[in-house]
């Protein structure tokens, strides 16, 4: 008996030639997919992810009639014979964490941060997916390396401190300080978690080192900032000054990794050394605006880092091969894909453990901006008297509301 009717062959070719599509698109940097487009790589998945057991797949290939081979990018597009149903379902799983990569991008550039965000925590997940589906590929010898399980997980957790940065950087723009100086410093955990993961080629390993203590430094540096514009007790401006100089040596770190890499790594591309250079003038530029005494290392030892939290989820693959099922014996729970839509429903807030004194403190920053704001109004004479006045009562009694709660807050803690 047949695995496929000739009505679902005839559906496999369609999917694999409107993936192809997507593919050539990816390729070309081009516009003409959407979100409803990336289903069909997921039906397209689904109806091949099924036990062969020990059919012969090079015939079953033959018979769906669908593109025998692989490029591999990262080996000059060497061309390799797809021999695996498993492996086809890896190459296309790793097209869509690719388009959702784009995707994301897109969000990004339009300033939709929720929507990047969920975007690229699903480009984490299908990267896993396609790793798992990578791994259990017993009939395919020749991987590559794009395709390879190793690779593409490293590209998941690669894609989930995107994600993470996308979030950091929503709530830095949304002024939330004390909220971003903690994602800052979980996206610097993240980094570290990556660089012990495996043992990197040594352009890698040093981006990542510089990377991680550039946004631990990002950590500090607004935790700084948060103290001073809404801090809930009198300023430990002693204490302020010290968070404000671990943060320059963490910068003064990355600027010297960064550094050290343009002077000794003459493997860099262009884009590589490119995109340093431009790391290289932003940290420089905090540092220039931020010129304090520099700390012995047991003194910046003694400072804390602002704890960190890591918002995106762990980049579990929501299905797996069905072949897992007939070499292990396991028999997975079908958690199947969430639309993509349901989780625009969702605000980001919801998955945060966002505790109430932090929302009290960012809310009390920004009504204290507001209000000065408001009297620079009223010192260029840009507003009304009665105008202002009617304002500042206004923001006045939001600023004494939230204080209370907070000392009511600080009550029941103790």
């Amino acid at each position: 008996m047949p695995l496929f009717t000739e009505e679902v062959l005839q559906r496999i070719r369609y999917l694999h030639f409107k993936i192809k599509k997507i593919e050539e698109a990816l390729d070309k940097e081009e516009e003409s997919f959407t979100l409803d487009d990336l289903n069909l790589v997921l039906e397209y998945t689904k109806i091949l992810n099924i036990n062969y057991q020990n059919e012969d797949q090079v015939k079953l290939l033959k018979t769906l009639n669908i593109t025998p081979n692989f490029l591999e990018p990262l080996e000059n597009n060497r061309e390799i014979l797809i021999k695996d149903l498993m492996f086809e379902c890896a190459r296309n799983l790793w097209v869509m964490a690719r388009a959702y990569s784009h995707i994301s991008d897109r969000f990004e550039a339009d300033e939709e941060w929720e929507d990047a965000i969920i975007a690229m925590v699903e480009c984490s997940k299908m990267f896993k997916t396609s790793a798992y589906f990578s791994a259990a590929s017993i009939y395919q010898y020749d991987l590559g390396i794009t395709l390879s399980s190793e690779n593409l997980e490293l590209n998941s957790e690669e894609t989930r401190i995107l994600a993470q940065s996308i979030a950091a950087l929503k709530e830095e723009n949304s002024n939330n300080t004390y909220f971003a100086s903690k994602l800052y410093a979980g996206l610097s955990s993240l980094s570290k978690r990556l660089f012990y993961l495996k043992k990197h080629e040594e352009k890698k390993k040093q981006q990542l080192r510089a990377q991680f203590h550039f946004d631990m430094g990002k950590a500090c540096q607004l935790k700084a900032q948060a103290s001073l514009e809404s801090s809930i007790t009198n300023i430990n401006k002693d204490k302020v000054m010290k968070l404000q100089q671990k943060a320059n040596f963490y910068f003064l770190k990355s600027e010297e990794i960064w550094t050290e890499m343009i002077s000794s790594l003459s493997e860099l591309s262009n884009e590589e050394r490119s995109s340093i250079e431009q790391n290289l003038s932003i940290v420089k530029e905090i540092l220039q605006d931020e010129k304090l005494d520099l700390l012995g290392y047991e003194e910046i030892k003694r400072i804390q880092d602002p704890e960190p939290i890591i918002i995106i989820p762990e980049n579990l693959a929501p299905f797996v091969p069905k072949s897992t099922i007939y070499l292990t014996k396991f028999v997975p729970k079908d958690l199947n894909i969430k639309r993509f839509k349901s989780f625009q429903k969702k605000k980001l807030e919801q998955k945060i453990p966002y505790s109430k004194r932090e929302r009290l403190m960012d809310k009390k920053a920004g009504i204290v901006r507001t209000i000065n704001e408001l009297k620079l109004l009223k010192e260029n004479k840009e507003i009304d008297i009665d105008k202002f006045a009617e304002l500042l009562e206004k923001y006045s009694t939001r600023l004494n509301m939230i204080e209370t709660a907070t000392e009511k807050l600080a009550h029941l803690t103790k």
